[in-house]
């Protein structure tokens, strides 16, 4: 039996940062770290070689991973503990459990089941271990509303920030620093214009909002351009065939998803009371930049769906009789105004989770909605089976819905609007991809041989 020390390593990041590991190898075993310590504070226990089996026992078990997937899990808790005795942290190792390389979890606390917004919830963001500055910041964007999505994303951005820079505090920020920081992503670390997009967006927002810092022209920042893409469409008889792959569930999902065109995580978070059976809509709240849309609900879909709603309502009656169970996740100002709301039938998920999990916020037992993980995995599984050689995700179901819509005839303003697009440029990217491009145009080689 091992001595069961405590181990205390308050620099492990900035240690890992200086260590030969690679890039990729770090990244790995900070978010690991991360999310250990953050599972420590949850359950009040110290960091030990026993919390540290407790923990690796609980990610076996609620996780389900591959076994690749739990050794760099293992490997990233064995550089913590070894790391810190060496340190001379006083820790024992032992005979701790622990084995190879580390994966990418987030750098954040995790629910026992709710996983970001794939399950309803996105995971909420842990005081402990946080700076004051990082607590500024956070309280800054939660006042205004801000997602838990953008404030993990920003939040990492400004750390990422502070430690390449050598800030001192956000009071320190400078326009010159933040355009190294920008240029050392872009060519040192060769991300993508739109991560670079993104950092640019939450460092002004910190310097601006939370420390009332003028960045001056930083806003005019040139920065790599995204290159046109053209969005993956499926043909009828690609759908017909990537249908024919799915069953039950995913199915008629993949079918809604395709029917309304709407975007993954507007298709996972839908109530009950966004299902207009009379109308034939769904009502789509607080979508992209926070706005509501209405889009249209299939007639060939409505049967399925309201077969599906019965055995949802089963589960909703199973849910009821539970003392231990909360009802679903709603927004804190509704949840304040309608405490009872949550286990109402109006606003239970459409696509609930057959598990229930600890939400983060309060730590109550919910049933939140099902993993859009789960359901994008099930699109590609179907399209590999069918035999479709195009990258198919299930975003090219919502592209599939406005190519054949234009196709058939409706005004690309309509599109626009079943869409959510604020630019009529995004709808009009569609064109590009129509079976007829412009009246008449026919290939030269079509026409060499015709004639």
């Amino acid at each position: 039996m091992c001595t069961m020390k405590k181990v205390h390593f308050p620099r492990w990041a900035e240690v890992l940062e200086q260590s030969d590991h690679g890039v990729e190898v770090k990244e790995s075993y900070r978010v690991t770290v991360r999310w250990y310590l953050s599972w420590c504070a949850r359950h009040g226990v110290a960091c030990s070689v026993e919390s540290a089996r407790d923990f690796m026992s609980w990610a076996e078990r609620e996780k389900h991973p591959k076994d690749w997937v739990l050794a760099r899990w293992k490997d990233a808790i064995r550089w913590f503990f070894v790391t810190g005795r060496q340190q001379g942290s006083g820790l024992s190792v032992g005979s701790l459990e622990v084995e190879q390389v580390g994966h990418r979890v987030s750098e954040v606390a995790v629910c026992d089941e709710a996983t970001e917004s794939e399950n309803g919830l996105e995971r909420e963001q842990p005081m402990e271990g946080k700076t004051e500055d990082e607590l500024q910041i956070l309280a800054t964007m939660r006042r205004l509303g801000m997602s838990l999505r953008t404030e993990r994303s920003y939040l990492g951005h400004y750390r990422n920030f502070v430690r390449q820079q050598s800030v001192q505090d956000g009071c320190s920020m400078t326009a010159s620093a933040v355009k190294c920081y920008l240029d050392h992503m872009a060519m040192d670390r060769g991300v993508a214009s739109s991560t670079q997009k993104q950092a640019l967006n939450a460092l002004v927002f910190v310097a601006k909002q939370v420390f009332m810092v003028d960045l001056g022209e930083i806003g005019e920042y040139v920065r790599a351009k995204a290159g046109k893409r053209i969005p993956v469409v499926l043909s009828q008889a690609e759908l017909r065939a990537l249908f024919e792959q799915m069953e039950s569930e995913k199915l008629l999902m993949a079918e809604v998803q395709y029917a309304s065109g709407l975007r993954v995580s507007e298709l996972v978070r839908l109530r009950i009371q966004d299902l207009d059976f009379s109308r034939g809509q769904i009502v789509i709240r607080s979508g992209k930049g926070n706005k509501d849309r209405i889009v249209p609900l299939s007639e060939k879909a409505a049967p399925g769906l309201r077969t599906h709603l019965e055995l949802v309502e089963t589960f909703f009656r199973e849910d009821q009789e539970r003392t231990d169970l909360a009802g679903v996740y709603l927004p804190e100002a509704l949840a304040r105004r309608h405490s009872n709301a949550g286990r109402d039938w109006r606003w239970q998920w459409v696509w609930p989770s057959r598990k229930v999990s600890v939400d983060p916020r309060s730590g109550k037992l919910r049933r939140h909605h099902v993993l859009d993980r789960a359901y994008q995995r099930t699109i590609r599984e179907a399209a590999l089976a069918a035999g479709i050689t195009k990258r198919v995700t299930s975003h090219a179901l919502r592209h599939s819905f406005a190519t054949h819509m234009l196709e058939n005839g409706t005004d690309i303003r309509t599109v626009q609007d079943l869409l959510g697009h604020r630019r009529i440029e995004t709808t009009q990217t569609y064109l590009h991809v129509m079976q007829k491009l412009g009246a008449g145009v026919e290939s030269p080689l079509d026409i060499l041989y015709a004639s």
